[in-house]
């Protein structure tokens, strides 16, 4: 395939049915790297990829929440790849204030440190404008370096350190305005 074939820059998209084969590859490599969780992918295993498109589709409207806040979830693809994903709730809840923040994020284990944890957070700062917020709380552990620096360098700045129980006991909180 020459270059003029393929895509020349990243773009986001809500997943669609299209990205069946990409999403079941992005998953499967976290798998593969013992990663159990993806930030900012709440889909359970068992859903098809038609359920999953479903749901989240009526989380982005406000519908079907469960005990989650209005979100909505982009996908990160380049050339036919999911390369990472971000999630932005629509509004905290006590619980997302402290420990989940406005935004979760992800980049497939072989495509970190390659800038594109930046650009995922820059998208998604956009997107939490178009939904009508003026600030992000975007939340990482003490340990997770790499994404610290992603949120400083899409101008966070850290709030607090907080402790918890969870399995990621401390957390950076740092605010973005928007």
């Amino acid at each position: 395939m020459n270059n003029a074939m393929n895509q020349t820059a990243p773009t986001f998209a809500e997943l669609g049915p299209e990205h069946e084969a990409a999403l079941a590859d992005y998953v499967a490599e976290f798998e593969r790297e013992g990663e159990n969780r993806i930030h900012g992918y709440f889909a359970k295993p068992e859903w098809t990829h038609v359920e999953t498109i479903k749901r989240l589709q009526a989380w982005s409207n406000g519908e079907m929440l469960s005990g989650f806040v209005p979100n909505s979830s982009q996908f990160m693809i380049f050339n036919g790849r999911i390369i990472g994903n971000y999630n932005v709730r629509h509004e905290l809840s006590p619980e997302l204030e402290q420990c989940g923040g406005h935004c979760g994020y992800s980049v497939r284990p072989t495509e970190r440190c390659k800038g594109y944890g930046t650009l995922i957070l820059q998208d998604a700062k956009r997107f939490a404008r178009f939904v009508g917020l003026t600030r992000l709380l975007v939340t990482c552990s003490v340990e997770n370096v790499g994404s610290a620096r992603v949120i400083e360098r899409n101008g966070g700045i850290l709030h607090d350190i907080v402790c918890n129980d969870a399995p990621t006991a401390n957390l950076r909180r740092y605010w973005i305005e928007l």
